[in-house]
């Protein structure tokens, strides 16, 4: 058994305790979070850190399978020039790269207080490291596909992908999803909608990382479209509504699973009420480190936060940010949204994401009986409760 104690205690599940003592096994569970208060009675063996402890991190959007990727592509060149480069490099990578690259991201998000991932997967490359890691993955088996004659048969290889990382890894879960909004026939959609209605999968899917998403589907007008044409991609049977993405695709979303909307770069205050108002388990993930790498934009964080929206927090993959750290895109939304809650950024980067991923009862949070992690931030303001642009991470469970 180990009592920690620290200046805050952040259990997630509620207030901040301040100068708070909590108590584990010896396998990391949580016995207890107490007061201050009682502190004098359990002087003994008490280990005392400076700063704030919290659960271990939830990466609720990565692209494991591209970490081999890092530093190839530069930052700021716009969506557009990013996938162009991205497709180029893939078709030249080599195995041994991909899985020495993947190893060393799942190494950096380790040390980086990360438990939990969720993952992108649009091969079986990851799933070698996925049987034995030290994380805990929910593979998004990713698929895409806009002629609507091929639906089965991309679903079909989309499934054996699944029934494979479901075979060898039991500590892991996985479902299929849609790439995006655009990049989907609806005959592929309705596929992977009644999938998901049938086996109560978890949906995630890339949402307005820029204004061209908005433009293909009000007018099918902008870079998406030229980015299909280069690509031999077929959208003849895609017909322009007028409608925003998340109103286009909405009858395609299964209603009563788990959905995750990532980056929403350009989202709005429609955007935002509509997929509440529509879907009751709705989740939206910022990954504001990739959007600056790749946009130099960041989606209005505040609108998201005052809206009470349920937030998560990704890093994307190692080609498109500098690392995989969550505690960082806390640090640059603080930096940039200074009126939000500390005790809030870390929810959506524990609790939230806990909760997207169908894992609350084992990590988010300081509660009776989970083994969440322990992550300790050292160099914080702890006046204000705040962190800093020295703040780091040091794991202690």
């Amino acid at each position: 058994m180990r009592k920690l104690t620290a200046d805050y205690i952040f259990p997630l599940n509620r207030s901040p305790v301040k100068n708070g003592i909590l108590i584990i096994d010896d396998y990391g569970s949580i016995i207890d979070l107490l007061p201050n208060e009682r502190k004098e009675c359990m002087t003994e063996d008490i280990e005392v850190f400076n700063g704030f402890l919290c659960a271990g991190f939830v990466n609720s959007h990565c692209h494991l399978e591209l970490s081999h990727l890092k530093n190839l592509i530069p930052p700021h060149v716009g969506l557009d020039n990013f996938i162009a480069s991205l497709e180029q490099l893939k078709s030249t990578s080599n195995y041994d790269d991909i899985i020495s690259g993947m190893e060393s991201a799942e190494e950096e998000m380790i040390k980086n207080g990360i438990v939990a991932v969720g993952d992108i997967s649009n091969s079986s490359d990851s799933f070698r490291i996925k049987e034995t890691s030290k994380l805990v993955y929910h593979s998004f088996i990713e698929i895409y596909g806009s002629n609507p004659e091929q639906a089965e048969n991309i679903f079909d290889s989309a499934l054996a992908l699944l029934k494979k990382i479901l075979a060898n890894t039991s500590n892991n879960k996985a479902s299929i999803v849609p790439h995006s909004t655009y990049s989907v026939s609806q005959a592929l959609f309705k596929k992977i909608r009644e999938f998901a209605e049938e086996n109560n999968s978890i949906i995630s899917i890339h949402h307005q990382e820029n204004e061209d998403e908005n433009l293909f589907f009000f007018n099918k007008t902008g870079k998406i479209v030229e980015r299909m044409s280069r690509f031999g991609v077929d959208i003849s049977e895609f017909k322009a509504n007028g409608q925003r993405p998340i109103e286009s695709v909405a009858g395609f979303l299964p209603e009563a699973s788990n959905i995750q909307l990532v980056h929403n770069t350009v989202s709005v205050d429609k955007d935002i009420s509509f997929a509440k108002n529509n879907f009751s388990k709705m989740y939206f993930c910022l990954c504001p480190n990739a959007n600056i790498y790749i946009e130099n934009k960041l989606p209005d964080i505040k609108l998201f936060f005052e809206s009470g929206a349920k937030i998560t927090i990704g890093t994307d993959g190692a080609v498109s940010n500098k690392d995989l750290s969550i505690l960082n895109e806390l640090k640059t939304i603080s930096q940039n949204y200074q009126d939000i809650p500390l005790h809030e950024l870390l929810r959506w980067a524990c609790l939230n994401g806990a909760d997207f991923l169908d894992i609350y009862d084992t990590f988010g949070s300081f509660e009776k009986s989970k083994i969440p992690g322990i992550n300790l931030i050292e160099n914080v303001d702890i006046q204000n409760i705040s962190l800093t642009k020295e703040s780091k991470i040091r794991v202690i469970v």
